[in-house]
């Protein structure tokens, strides 16, 4: 059944603007069709639409969609290497279930995020709201603005760092170390890989080197590797 992002108040959900179009225009629902609605918080209904009106839709909420959530909330503190390579992450890791995406810039980042953010931040969210509608997802991922390694690495949260050197300690072997954390970061790296310097970092800040198995991957395929063995 088809998914729209409503804005839902006690037993009846409103639709707005684009998505509203979207689902009269495109989609070509009308008056007495059943959609699911979520509110992009958690909360998903079945519900019936009873009016159709130019960029509104208004409808009633029916039955209560089953709660589906990860055993802990995971967010993805990566390096982006492209603009294609960047919403694929987002996409899939929103798909996978990831709960935030911290964008950060590194040492040998190729791809300068920060200067392109303006522009872009509307589509990327639009990109992770695309995939929260097609897997049948009914929260919504936050997407940070970009930061830099070090201010990341200086907050207090539990995480991990795929390291191509480390070869011994996995993820499970993090996930346990770090006494098993309601809310866990992973820190991956850009194409080129971490510095020297920038492991040492992470070192003094709690954050504990992990590999993702035998084989150097690719930035992307890293990132969408991690999420999906995480949760």
């Amino acid at each position: 059944m088809p998914q729209y992002l409503a804005d839902i108040k006690e037993k009846e959900f409103f639709i707005q603007d684009d998505e509203a179009r979207h689902l009269t225009l495109v989609a070509r629902h009308k008056e007495g069709d059943k959609i699911t609605v979520f509110d992009g918080k958690g909360r998903q209904y079945t519900a019936r639409i009873e009016r159709v009106q130019k960029n509104f839709v208004r409808g009633i909420l029916l039955d209560v969609c089953p709660a589906r959530k990860s055993a802990f909330s995971l967010e993805l503190c990566f390096a982006p290497t492209s603009r294609n390579t960047l919403e694929d992450v987002l996409d899939k890791c929103t798909q996978l279930g990831v709960d935030s995406f911290q964008p950060v810039r590194t040492a040998r980042s190729e791809y300068d995020l920060l200067k392109k953010w303006d522009g872009k931040e509307a589509r990327w969210r639009q990109v992770i709201l695309s995939a929260c509608k097609q897997c049948d997802r009914a929260d919504v991922p936050v997407l940070k603005e970009p930061t830099d390694f070090v201010s990341a690495a200086q907050q207090d949260i539990p995480s991990l760092l795929a390291y191509e050197a480390e070869e011994r300690h996995t993820l499970a072997w993090g996930v346990e170390k770090l006494d098993s954390p309601s809310f866990l970061r992973i820190y991956i790296g850009p194409a080129g890989g971490w510095t020297d310097e920038e492991v040492v970092i992470a070192a003094q800040y709690g954050i504990l080197p992990v590999t993702l198995g035998p084989h150097i991957l690719r930035a992307e395929t890293a990132c969408i590797a991690a999420a999906a063995k995480l949760l």
